[in-house]
């Protein structure tokens, strides 16, 4: 899902309802995306929202390790510096 408002995109992939915890991370410029986790630590939904494109690449990325079952860290989720393309690759 995808809204563009006021200058800012919104953008969710994944069921967020299925989450039991919620992990942030800023990207700077006033955006930011949350990362939804399943009880046993399964990356099952991120949102994210912030001017023009700024979230678009990341929420791609999170949509295929959505796809993948992934179970990332918190700390790498959390972290700007850690890229989620190297998340796919673990």
């Amino acid at each position: 899902f995808w809204s563009d408002q006021y200058g800012l995109s919104l953008q969710i992939a994944g069921l967020s309802d299925e989450g039991r915890s919620t992990v942030r991370r800023d990207l700077g410029d006033g955006a930011f995306i949350l990362f939804h986790l399943a009880e046993e630590g399964r990356l099952v939904a991120a949102s994210g929202i912030g001017p023009g494109n700024a979230v678009a690449r990341d929420i791609r990325l999170a949509e295929m390790l959505i796809g993948k079952r992934a179970k990332p860290s918190v700390e790498a989720l959390e972290s700007p510096d850690v890229k989620l393309k190297a998340l796919l690759a673990a």
